[in-house]
């Protein structure tokens, strides 16, 4: 009868859990295939950038859209170099960038290549 007593709570703290990670497992398979809001302020920023002529070359960018409270945005940006040591490397980061064009910070990211093509990744 002991025995019984304990195997009750077991097993519904067992299914407790079961559900749990099956929903925490619904949330990040839905959060992972919901599209990526990319706002035209990356093209605009993308085409002055470039057109700068500086040895490095954005090559895509996807900025989210502005903070409220900073107005900079968040863009994962893909970059090659176009001009001295290491032309035609590629490299990837997400950049903090303000709302005049300005790189407040960056942290480089790990760019997916395939077929010899380079992207962001999701």
């Amino acid at each position: 009868m002991r025995a019984v007593r304990r195997l009750g709570p077991i097993l519904a703290l067992l299914c407790a859990l079961a559900s749990a990670s099956a929903a925490a497992g619904a949330t990040n398979a839905a959060r992972a295939t919901t599209p990526h809001l990319c706002t035209a302020f990356g093209k605009t920023w993308m085409s002055k950038y470039n057109a700068e002529g500086g040895p490095v070359k954005i090559v895509s960018v996807c900025c989210g859209l502005r903070s409220v409270r900073t107005h900079n945005s968040a863009c994962k940006v893909m970059v090659t170099v176009r001009k001295g040591p290491g032309e035609g490397t590629f490299g990837c980061s997400v950049a903090t960038v303000a709302a005049n064009g300005n790189i407040l910070a960056n942290r480089p990211q790990a760019c997916a290549r395939s077929a010899g093509i380079a992207s962001l990744p999701a």
